[in-house]
């Protein structure tokens, strides 16, 4: 009978431990400011303005703030960012040195993890006689999987809650009777 309390215990505190877990908020997420309507061109350091925003909603004063660039080799470039404007708001001075498709995240300080930002299109150098181009930017997209996660840990616990609630109810019949 003591086994069977223990046993119950020791696992309503385990699912509870990852129910919380898997419920918890995403942490930080970072929004990039509006991108040059240009495109951005490889050869010129351009201004990248991000906010890093606490479990989406509130704004977030890191410690330290950074885009990462990484181009197709594994070649990692890192720029340090300044605070400007509003709380949560830094900007980066960024230098694609060639064209072709970088991927890149933003370091949300030493609390949180970077935050992927997706990949971007770098188009070639700026002549005089090019005209416009679109950017060609690829957002990180929301994983669906990692999205159920949660909803599938409650369902678990809730299972084995129910479940564990009928051994013990039929346990105490059977001692009762006995």
């Amino acid at each position: 009978m003591r086994r069977i309390y223990v046993l119950a215990i020791g696992t309503l505190l385990t699912l509870g431990a990852l129910a919380s877990t898997a419920l918890a908020k995403e942490g930080a997420v970072t929004k990039l400011d509006a991108l040059p309507s240009s495109g951005i061109h490889a050869g010129q350091m351009i201004p990248i303005g991000f906010t890093i925003l606490m479990d989406g909603v509130e704004p977030y004063k890191a410690d330290v703030a950074e885009i990462v660039v990484r181009n197709g080799t594994g070649k990692v470039l890192s720029y340090p960012a300044t605070p400007q404007g509003p709380a949560g708001h830094y900007v980066a001075n960024v230098y694609f040195p060639a064209a072709g498709t970088y991927t890149w995240q933003a370091t949300q300080g030493t609390y949180f993890a970077p935050f992927d930002l997706g990949t971007v299109a770098v188009l070639g150098p700026v002549t005089m006689s090019e005209t416009q181009a679109t950017p060609a930017t690829t957002p990180a997209t929301n994983d669906p999987i990692s999205q159920a996660i949660p909803f599938l840990a409650g369902l678990i616990a809730l299972g084995a809650s129910v479940r564990l609630a009928q051994l013990l109810r039929s346990h105490r019949r059977v001692s009762a009777t006995a």
